[in-house]
């Protein structure tokens, strides 16, 4: 991989005070698990920082993100609106302008905005950048060039820095996206020796998911990945703390919240990387607010990164609509409300949904219409030979929370996903006496309804016959095949 070096590192500026109120700084740390931080009870002395940041502030002991990749995670950061709901949750589909974003509110309650990402896939070409002032995307803008090069956390806060030193008196939104967590793992010396040994170009290099659950990774080489993962963790950790003690040495008052927007699987299903299922490696994922109006304590509830922007909203003097809702009153220590929480995934071939519930969570595949029940927190043990009353429960519980995008006319219809009508999986196919309200999972699938006619399951469907899926279309599914198996051996396309 080639790094990137902006001349802006070499020095980074001293910061100017800030505006009358707190600058509000969102850091995403793409694929951090929340269980390799010791404010989360890791071993490893990965997080000093956070930790730090965890005791003087709020931490959430128990965020779910409804999503187990880049994409659809950050469209939901963003805006607080659910992946099913704002469909950017494939490479050719991206966030409409229909949404209104945490940046644009945040902009218009008169906060200077600005974005510094990492990954081709938090970009522009995917909508993300509505309502940023800012939006740096390193020079990466194609996959292309998210395969050849990376940008390390230094020069992200550098260039952070340098945009908050070119306004003062101004009060800031910065959105930080940091994915050196991600793999190819590869912190610069001297964090490459933290916990293991430097990597060399000998070492293990990721194929596919489904390539390690037909061979598993040796003991002693997952144990070495782990380690270099965890110096990644290590690294970032250090460049944060440098971007607080800027804002401090500045008496910059600012509201600092770290999250990510998923895990990775070391192991725990028998293979490595994410995407693919909805477990807790995953889909837990650290939240941590601090700073003015923050005081410090552990919220137990479980919460979600949808409820990130209406919570920052709220911090800045506004609001967003949203299927999040805000954290204010957690932040001062008062536990929410129980909820339900979605999960899906529909990459690389999947068609995977779940609903978590006060410590039970239903898990469905659709592709192969298989239902498991997990009531422990690591979900090891599947309980629904067992427990059928419970599964039926949270069943029916996930399909009526399922959005339900249009109201079909009577006829004949077809998905190449799955139809949910009345909250019950109606499979692919359909006949309609009255008008009914239906879901389609995956939320992109395409949908094909006839008004009458015979209609075999073995014939095409009748031309024209097309519906419209919601959400942005984008024309990033274009890729050379040397770029696509360039992809795949980052684990973002799986054939």
């Amino acid at each position: 991989m080639l790094t990137l070096f902006l001349a802006c590192t070499s020095s980074a500026p001293t910061l100017p005070p800030g505006g009358s109120r707190p600058d509000i700084v969102l850091v995403s740390i793409d694929t951090l698990r929340a269980d390799h931080l010791g404010s989360h009870g890791y071993g490893r002395p990965t997080t000093p920082f956070l930790d730090e940041l965890a005791a003087r502030g709020t931490r959430f002991a128990h965020a779910r993100s409804p999503s187990p990749w880049t994409l659809p995670t950050h469209a939901t950061m963003l805006t607080g609106a659910l992946p099913l709901h704002h469909g950017a949750v494939e490479d050719d589909q991206g966030l409409g302008s229909e949404w209104t974003t945490l940046a644009e509110v945040l902009d218009q309650a008169g906060y200077r905005t600005g974005a510094f990402v990492t990954s081709f896939f938090v970009g522009r070409s995917y909508g993300l950048d509505q309502g940023m002032s800012r939006f740096e995307e390193f020079g990466i803008t194609t996959k292309k060039r998210n395969l050849e090069a990376t940008v390390d956390a230094e020069e992200v806060v550098a260039e952070a820095m340098a945009y908050l030193a070119e306004a003062p008196g101004q009060s800031h939104f910065l959105f930080l996206h940091l994915y050196d967590v991600h793999y190819p793992y590869g912190a610069p010396a001297p964090w490459n020796r933290h916990f293991d040994r430097p990597g060399t170009p000998d070492d293990l290099r990721y194929k596919t998911y489904f390539h390690y659950l037909e061979n598993p990774v040796a003991a002693e080489q997952m144990a070495h990945q782990v380690a270099q993962y965890d110096e990644e963790i290590a690294y970032v950790d250090d460049q944060l703390r440098r971007f607080s003690r800027a804002l401090q040495d500045a008496e910059r008052p600012a509201i600092l919240v770290v999250t990510s927007d998923h895990g990775e699987e070391f192991g725990e299903r028998g293979s490595w990387g994410h995407a693919h299922t909805l477990f807790p490696e995953q889909l837990r994922v650290p939240l941590i607010f601090a700073g003015p109006g923050v005081s410090p304590g552990t919220i137990q509830q479980a919460v979600g990164t949808q409820d990130i922007a209406p919570t920052l909203a709220e911090l800045g003097g506004t609001s967003l609509q949203a299927d999040g809702v805000s954290l204010v009153s957690a932040l001062q220590g008062t536990e929410p409300a129980a909820r339900a929480f979605l999960g899906d995934t529909s990459r690389f071939d999947t068609n995977r949904l779940g609903l978590w519930q006060e410590g039970l969570r239903v898990d469905w595949d659709a592709k192969a219409d298989t239902w498991s029940l997990y009531g422990d927190p690591d979900e090891v043990s599947d309980l629904s030979a067992t427990r059928p009353g419970e599964l039926a429960v949270l069943r029916k519980a996930l399909g009526a929370s399922l959005p339900v995008p249009w109201l079909s006319e009577p006829g004949r219809l077809r998905t190449s996903g799955e139809l949910v009508i009345g909250g019950v999986s109606a499979g692919s196919e359909t006949v309609l006496t009255t008008t009914t309200a239906l879901a389609v999972v995956p939320v992109d699938a395409k949908v094909w309804h006839e008004e009458a006619g015979p209609w075999s399951t073995s014939d095409p469907p009748p031309e024209g016959a097309q519906v419209q899926h919601r959400g942005r279309g984008t024309d990033q599914a274009v890729i050379s095949a040397e770029d696509r198996a360039r992809l795949e051996a980052l684990g973002y396309i799986q054939e």
